[in-house]
C-alpha cells in the first residue's frame, strides 16, 4: 500500500524523499541557532503555498498553512521575513489576502502572567482601559486555547508550531514535565486525523539531552539542523533526517549520510549537496 505524502517544496529533497514525508507526520525541526530550521520551514510554507496541484493521487498539497508563535508578533516576524526573503514577504501577503495563510499570535496569553509590562507585550496598539486589562480565556488557559486553535486549523493543513523552546519553558513553569510529555503524544496521536503536516521548532541545546530526547521520542520524525566544520574558518550548514517513520529506509538504502544546506535571499532554504557514505 503507497501513503499519502506531502512535499516539503525543497525539489531536491522531495526527489530523495520519493514525493515528501508522510502524511499526518508531527516533525521536530531542531536546530543550532542559525542553522536554517525556521528557514526551512519557511521556505516549505512558501513552496507548498505556490504548488499546484499533482496529477499523482499520492501526492498531498495542504489547503492552507497556519503559523503559530508565542513571543512575537506577526509584524515583528513579517518584517524579519521582508527583510531577508522580500519575494517571500508578497506571497504571504497574497495568501493572507485570499485565506490560505494565517498568522496566530499568542504572545498576549504567553507574558500574561509575567512581570512584562503590557505596553512591551501586547501586539494590540490600541488605548489601554479597565477593562482591557483583565485576564481573557487565552490569557488565562494557553494549553487549551492552543488545543482548540489547532483542533480547528490542522486538518489538511501545513501547521507550524514557533517555537516548541518557548512553549516547553512556559509549561515547565505551570506543569510537570510528564504532562508537557502528553501533550506532544497528543498532538501525534491526532495529527494522523488531520491528514497534514505539523513542524514544532526546537532549539538545540536549551534543556537537557534527557528532556530533549523525550521530546524526540514523542515525534514521527526529527530533523536536524547544525554547523558542521569545513576549515579553521569556515562553516557549513548540514541537515539530517534523526528519525522517521517510513523515511529512514529509503535514505538507508541510498546510502545518505546528511544534506548540505544553503539559505539565499532569493530562494530560501535549499540543499546544495547530498552526503552519501563512501562508495554508495
Amino acid at each position: 500500500m503507497k501513503l499519502a505524502r506531502i512535499p516539503t517544496g525543497i525539489d531536491s529533497l522531495d526527489y530523495i524523499l520519493q514525493g515528501g514525508l508522510p502524511s499526518g507526520s508531527l516533525v521536530l525541526l531542531l536546530g543550532e541557532i542559525g542553522a536554517g530550521d525556521f528557514e526551512f520551514a519557511l521556505t516549505s510554507s512558501i513552496r507548498l503555498l505556490t504548488a499546484k496541484e499533482s496529477r499523482d493521487s499520492d501526492i498531498t498539497i495542504p489547503e492552507k498553512v497556519s503559523y503559530i508563535s508565542f513571543t512575537r508578533s506577526k509584524e515583528d516576524v513579517m518584517k524579519e521575513i521582508a527583510f531577508s526573503f522580500p519575494d517571500y514577504y508578497n506571497i504571504l501577503q497574497n495568501s493572507d489576502s485570499r485565506n490560505k495563510f494565517e498568522f496566530k499570535d499568542f504572545s498576549d496569553a504567553f507574558f500574561a502572567r509575567s512581570f512584562i509590562p503590557a505596553a512591551w507585550r501586547s501586539s494590540c496598539k490600541t488605548e489601554l482601559t479597565f477593562d482591557s486589562l483583565r485576564w481573557s480565556e487565552e490569557q488565562k488557559n494557553l494549553i487549551e486555547t492552543l488545543i482548540d486553535y489547532i483542533d480547528k486549523n490542522a486538518n489538511k493543513s501545513l501547521l507550524i508550531i514557533d517555537s516548541l523552546t518557548a512553549l516547553t519553558q512556559y509549561c515547565l513553569e505551570r506543569m510537570d514535565w510528564n504532562d508537557l510529555i502528553l501533550f506532544l503524544r497528543g498532538l501525534q496521536k491526532a495529527s494522523k486525523r488531520w491528514d497534514g503536516l505539523v513542524y514544532v521548532i526546537l532549539s538545540e541545546g536549551i534543556f537537557d539531552k534527557s528532556k530533549q530526547e523525550e521530546i524526540s521520542e514523542c515525534m514521527d520524525g526529527v530533523m536536524i539542523f547544525e554547523w558542521g566544520k569545513l576549515g579553521p574558518s569556515q562553516r557549513q550548514r548540514v541537515m539530517y533526517l534523526k528519525k522517521f517513520r517510513g523515511i529512514l529506509p529509503v535514505l538507508d538504502s541510498e546510502n545518505i549520510v546528511n544534506f548540505e544546506t544553503h539559505i539565499s535571499s532569493q530562494k530560501g532554504f535549499e540543499v546544495s549537496n547530498i552526503k552519501r557514505i563512501r562508495g554508495g
